[in-house]
């Protein structure tokens, strides 16, 4: 089980003022505002906003890092993020001993996460050596084994899902694991424009939000579902498990997570609905393929 001497919250929170003062790094995490599709951070101060957005990459950074905190690794151990973002995982991982490595696209189309990293790293005294500007599909340019590979909210920004499949089996080694977080999108629900979705036919939603079809996220989308991700493992030869207690668990994080809360507001009158009902305890036995988000497990 992996052991971290403090949180990755408690170590970014008081480093916020540091980073506020690297103009790069600054300019990057507001420009990321547009990226989150929410108004509530346009109405505030500078810092403010900075502070904010950064927070909400750290929680998400802290998502990331409770997909592995159960698993059987050592700090001797290659362990793979795929999709590093802005290398906030990365760097934790690294101050506290692990043999983390992580792969971030570097081209314009990613909203240079990759750069602002680098910057990261560089502020923190960080090797970055590991930190490599590659697809999913190019993992086997690494030319290393990994007893774990782990990603969160990035598989539905992988269009090519397959090749990346089968690029990850190979750098995995023999005895080795995949764990992933990422959206459902059997539910017609869309997180990160916090809209819902044309049912069964996600990509007909541009008929009612022409806007989208310009839109680079929304191009860059994978409707990814449970059947389309066993198939997948099933043409790869791999072993896909589901986890039964993701959504229950997201929603519970609406009474802990003030921040999480506003940006999600779409859920917080059903949460409230379940919780009055007492019928909350019934979404963990809900079928996998009516539930998002979906955490997975993968082994050869």
């Amino acid at each position: 089980m992996a052991r971290f001497s403090t949180s990755i919250i408690d170590f970014y929170t008081d480093k916020f003022e540091m980073l506020y003062q690297i103009e790069l790094f600054r300019k990057k995490i507001l420009d990321f505002r547009e990226l989150l599709h929410t108004d509530i951070y346009d109405k505030m101060e500078e810092r403010e906003a900075f502070e904010k957005i950064l927070y909400h990459y750290v929680e998400e950074a802290a998502l990331t890092v409770s997909l592995i905190s159960d698993l059987d690794f050592s700090k001797d151990d290659a362990i793979l993020e795929v999709g590093g973002g802005i290398g906030l995982t990365y760097c934790f991982l690294k101050t506290e001993g692990y043999n983390a490595y992580a792969i971030e696209p570097s081209d314009s189309g990613y909203d240079n996460y990759f750069l602002v990293g680098k910057e990261l790293f560089t502020a923190l005294n960080i090797d970055d050596t590991n930190w490599y500007p590659l697809l999913g599909e190019q993992a086997e340019q690494i030319n290393k084994q990994f007893k774990i590979i782990f990603s969160n909210n990035v598989l539905e920004h992988i269009i090519n899902l397959e090749p990346t499949f089968s690029a990850l089996k190979k750098v995995l080694a023999p005895n080795g694991l995949m764990v992933h977080n990422t959206v459902n999108y059997f539910v017609p629900y869309e997180p990160h424009y916090k809209m819902p979705l044309f049912p069964f036919f996600p990509h007909a939603t541009t008929f009612f939000k022409p806007s989208l079809k310009n839109d680079d996220l929304w191009n860059g989308l994978n409707f990814i579902t449970t059947s389309s991700l066993r198939k997948i493992c099933r043409s790869c030869d791999l072993n896909i498990d589901f986890e039964k207690d993701t959504l229950y668990k997201t929603l519970r994080r609406l009474d802990t997570d003030e921040e999480f809360a506003k940006r999600q507001p779409y859920f917080i009158p059903i949460y409230k609905f379940l919780k009055a009902t007492r019928l909350l305890n019934l979404i963990k036995h809900m079928p996998i393929a009516m539930t998002t988000p979906i955490r997975m497990t993968i082994k050869h």
